[in-house]
């Protein structure tokens, strides 16, 4: 085939199953689009800035399973993708990152937005290159069809992650020869298997437990049949599973054996049953990131054994000593673990009362009637109108504690939060990505004002492309999180943390989208009903109450010396000794 080396790029993506790129063009990157018009398979989305590109692209991978795909003109349009390319980085989200470049003849010359690291210019390369598994400049066309198999072979292989293609604009027009070969001769697509004798071990602890449990992280959900084959051993060990935030509802939260999400934030059921007595724990693609461990809590080391799968070996002991470490792919390795057990059953364990114990997606606070709404009756709400099947986009701030630990995600459903880098207003464009990725699903975006405030106009994107979401926004005037911190900790002296009154329902109809109130709790479900069943994008605007602060009394305890907070105790006031009550009873 022999054509420009933009159309081979395209070409290669396509063939990937690529089916839309994320972006903002500019002149340096016109021929990147002309390529993209000629194939005519693949949908250009205007984005309204390359941070809201780079989060759709994210989205877009989390939902479809196949790589997301954002561009860029070269210097401030590669700038502003920094922050969605790097929190894919974290998440490990497999993405391509395309950056237009000056052309090749007038690099280290100063040329307009110049981005060579030349001179006084920056260096695109080496600014992606700390966030993202590959980085690199195409200076030639006849190798760029190499480079882009490269690209999507790092992507895509061990642990997942975005790569970077920087290329002059001079480059992309050039005229190139190149065979396309298929995915599976440039890139593995079989999985990694593990150690038979490792693999024997693991299931006779596993069989001589006495009172196993499973934790359950985002790695495991990028192997098709991880699900069943967690199903399968959870039942038939009989142990109880807890996920990481990023899994919520990986393993379904509505499953008799199922404890939520572990973590700061997490069901009681979680972190008291994981701090039982466990004797042998059996972690899947979990790093025991900061938030899951509790700020790594030796309460969470099992009595007997750690048994530890991901497909990085990087992550194993890293921050829990492992006695095994089974190294591939989640769905493989657990299904090899299923055949060394056998025909085994163990019998129920009364997980069903623990958990009825320790109010389990079932606390008072849920059914209050007050006004404002209480978030965690929103969250009942909610639960009881949003699609069984929704795939559920959540926001950085208070919103995740207040949906972690009141908003069940169940087995037909999806949940997503950027929570590696916690970026705010992540999900609010990533959502647009994620319904391109899943069309067939009503997507939810759950986020607070604050965070909307950063990336709301994404919403002008999804109308301009009639793609029909529903964000629904918990409004308290306020950057909830630091808000609360400086009531706990800094005796009430509150500065930069509230934002001016904003009418989100007329913003959205202003930006070409539907928008609806609901300011009381029987209104709630009418209303999120009408906006998702108007399959138009809509915006929900619902104030909460302020004052109801979210169960952050373990990170404020163990948080308060890395983070420098004060002492709340040190001159406290009435309203400190108020706020902190109300802290403490919710846990």
């Amino acid at each position: 085939m022999k054509a420009a080396a933009v159309d081979i790029l395209v070409k290669y993506l396509e063939q990937e199953g690529v089916e839309y790129i994320f972006g903002v063009p500019g002149g340096h990157l016109l021929p990147l689009y002309d390529a993209v018009y000629n194939n005519g398979r693949i949908q250009p989305i205007l984005a309204r800035h390359e941070q809201g590109a780079a989060f759709m692209a994210y989205g877009y991978a989390a939902t479809s399973g196949k790589i997301g795909v954002c561009c860029a003109t070269v210097g401030p349009g590669a700038t502003n993708l920094v922050t969605g390319v790097a929190s894919a980085y974290v998440d490990s989200v497999p993405m391509l990152a395309l950056t237009a470049q000056v052309g090749t003849t007038i690099i280290g010359k100063g040329g307009l937005q110049e981005g060579a690291g030349l001179g006084r210019t920056i260096n695109q390369v080496a600014l992606f290159d700390g966030i993202t598994k590959f980085s690199t400049l195409a200076l030639r066309g006849e190798t760029l069809p190499h480079t882009v198999r490269r690209a999507l072979r790092v992507a895509l292989s061990g642990r997942r992650g975005p790569v970077h293609i920087d290329l002059p604009a001079d480059v992309q027009a050039e005229r190139v020869e190149d065979e396309i070969v298929p995915p599976s001769h440039y890139r593995p697509v079989g999985r990694a298997g593990v150690d038979a004798d490792v693999l024997e071990a693991a299931a006779e602890h596993l069989k001589s437990a006495s009172k196993p449990a499973l934790l359950v992280g985002y790695g495991a959900m990028s192997s098709p049949g991880g699900r069943q084959r967690l199903l399968e051993l959870a039942e038939k060990l009989q142990a109880p599973v807890a996920t990481t935030l990023r899994a919520k509802g990986f393993f379904p939260e509505e499953h008799p054996l199922a404890l939520g999400c572990l973590g700061l934030y997490g069901t009681r059921a979680a972190n008291a049953y994981l701090k039982s007595g466990i004797d042998v724990l059996l972690a899947v693609g979990t790093s025991f990131h900061e938030f899951t461990s509790n700020i790594w809590d030796p309460g969470l080391n099992p009595l007997r054994a750690l048994i530890q799968i991901d497909v990085d070996p990087a992550e194993i002991g890293k921050n829990y000593p492992a006695t095994l470490s089974l190294v591939g792919d989640a769905e493989a390795t657990l299904r090899s673990l299923l055949a060394r057990l056998g025909d085994m059953r163990r019998s129920a364990n009364g997980i069903r009362e623990f958990k009825t114990t320790h109010e389990y997606f079932d606390e008072a606070v849920m059914y209050s009637d007050a006004m404002p709404i209480k978030p965690q009756r929103l969250m009942k709400e909610l639960r009881g109108a949003v699609p069984r099947d929704a795939v559920v986009f959540v926001d950085i701030g208070n919103t995740i504690p207040w949906v972690e630990r009141y908003f069940p995600i169940h087995s037909e459903g999806r949940f997503v939060v950027l929570s590696g880098l916690a970026a705010m207003g992540s999900a609010i464009a990533a959502c647009i990505g994620g319904k391109l990725g899943a069309p067939d699903r009503p997507v939810v975006c759950l986020c607070g004002d604050g965070a909307f405030h950063m990336t709301g106009m994404e919403i002008a994107t999804a109308a301009a492309h009639d793609i029909p979401i529903t964000w629904v926004i918990l409004k308290n005037n306020r950057l909830g999180m630091i808000y609360d911190v400086q009531s706990l900790s800094y005796q009430n002296r509150h500065i930069a943390a509230t934002v001016a009154e904003t009418d989100f329902v007329g913003l959205a109809r202003a930006l070409g989208a539907n928008g609806y109130r609901a300011e009381r709790p029987a209104e709630v479900a009418a209303v999120v009903r009408e906006a998702i069943q108007s399959g138009k994008p809509s915006v929900v605007e619902v104030p909460i109450d302020h004052e109801e602060l979210p169960p952050m009394k373990p990170r404020m305890a163990v948080m308060r010396e890395p983070l420098g907070l004060p002492n709340p105790l040190k001159g406290v006031s009435l309203d400190t000794v108020k706020a902190v009550w109300r802290m403490a009873r919710k846990r």
